[in-house]
């Protein structure tokens, strides 16, 4: 008996100081950081490569935001090309976002629950796609529409001479509000999810919400015609929608 508690103990004793299996092994600091420096390396290497790729397409990006406000003009000598070198690195952020993403979460899976992970597995891919959507939208939609409401306050003693680089960083400005803006789905999932926020008071409030939503879009979009208010209400309505839904998802 003596023995095989021996033996018993001495098998305990090794289980609490042997490694542990799997992900959730705890590892040594400087492990950590030699992780943290991959991620990192592989993140910015992605980011360069992108944006390298997106430099031979920052011309059309000009030349279609000119189509708005009637052209550019540049006032340093460094201008454009800095305006050019601006434009690659937004889209090549953009299209390496997912790369980023995908290090961040592995690096933080180590120290997450299996539930923690299975949740972040797909909201990763779902926050780009919102992201990118908000973005498109600001970029398609919203920055002409704004820029002829802001240029249609000129008159003979103002008229417009935009600077190409002043204009791309209202266009980022409003790109990257939009992009964030349109992660309300997945804000509302996780705040609902934590008690924060209750789907019951949305799907209360949807008809002031319309009603509040539709006139922002009127206010915001130029001249009296009715359809481009439409076409702005449409994706804010179906974003408030989804953000409901997503809410009552986390509230289970």
């Amino acid at each position: 008996m003596r023995a095989g508690s021996a033996q018993s103990g001495r098998r305990r004793r090794w289980e609490r100081s042997a490694p542990l299996p799997g992900p959730d092994r705890p590892r040594p600091l400087l492990e950590h950081l030699e992780e943290l420096r991959t991620r990192l390396i592989i993140s910015i290497a992605a980011v360069f490569v992108a944006s390298t790729a997106a430099y031979w397409f920052t011309d059309p990006v000009i030349r279609f935001l000119a189509r708005t406000s009637g052209g550019f003009v540049f006032i340093r000598p460094t201008e454009a090309i800095f305006t050019r070198i601006k434009v690659a690195l937004a889209l090549g952020l953009l299209a390496a976002l997912p790369v980023v993403l995908h290090q961040a979460w592995r690096f933080a899976a180590d120290a997450l629950t299996p539930g923690a992970r299975r949740v972040i597995r797909w909201t990763v891919p779902m926050s780009w796609l919102l992201f990118v959507a908000g973005v498109l939208f600001g970029f398609f939609l919203l920055v002409p529409f704004g820029a002829k409401v802001l240029l249609g306050f000129g008159n003979e003693a103002m008229k417009p001479l935009i600077s190409v680089s002043s204009y791309v960083e209202f266009t980022g400005a409003v790109c990257l509000a939009l992009g964030l803006v349109f992660e309300m789905p997945l804000v509302a999932f996780f705040a609902s999810r934590f008690g924060l926020l209750d789907p019951a008071l949305l799907s209360r409030n949807r008809r002031i919400a319309i009603l509040a939503a539709y006139i922002a879009c009127a206010v915001l979009t130029p001249g009296p015609d009715p359809l481009t208010a439409v076409m702005l209400f449409i994706p804010t309505y179906l974003l408030y929608e989804a953000s409901i839904f997503s809410a009552r998802l986390g509230k289970k």
